[in-house]
């Protein structure tokens, strides 16, 4: 059995066309903050930071009980090569709970905090939304 390719020349239209849709998807600007969705279940308003490793903590806010809030990470505090951990405490018992580390955090990505009703089970997601 005897195969030939032969190439296909593709029409001009075609080409301007697959340029052209190209063009049109969406960039993300790498200096842009990346969200921060937090929800909490716990009865408790709840002082959530942002740390790179175990250093350079950065008070985000105070999530209100049973509440969510939004926050965003800067394109500065998204380089941490240890991974960015939040640190929860829990105002009524004055107590710190460890989340994460989370890697990989980019401009494009979501990252979605949930505060569980025993902090020490919140758990922080990493979504990334390009489309």
């Amino acid at each position: 059995m005897n195969l030939r390719l032969v190439a296909t020349p593709i029409p001009l239209v075609a080409c301007a066309f697959l340029l052209g849709a190209c063009a049109l998807v969406p960039r993300v600007d790498p200096a842009a903050k990346t969200p921060v969705g937090v929800r909490s279940h716990n009865a408790s308003d709840v002082d959530v930071y942002l740390l790179c490793g175990d250093r350079d903590p950065l008070w985000l806010g105070t999530v209100p009980k049973e509440g969510a809030a939004a926050y965003a990470i800067s394109r500065e505090r998204r380089l941490c090569a240890l991974g960015l951990n939040f640190f929860l405490v829990v105002q009524t018992q004055s107590k710190g709970y460890w989340v994460g580390p989370i890697r990989g955090v980019r401009a494009s990505s979501y990252v979605e905090l949930v505060i569980e009703k025993y902090a020490g089970l919140s758990s922080a997601n990493l979504q990334d939304v390009t489309p």
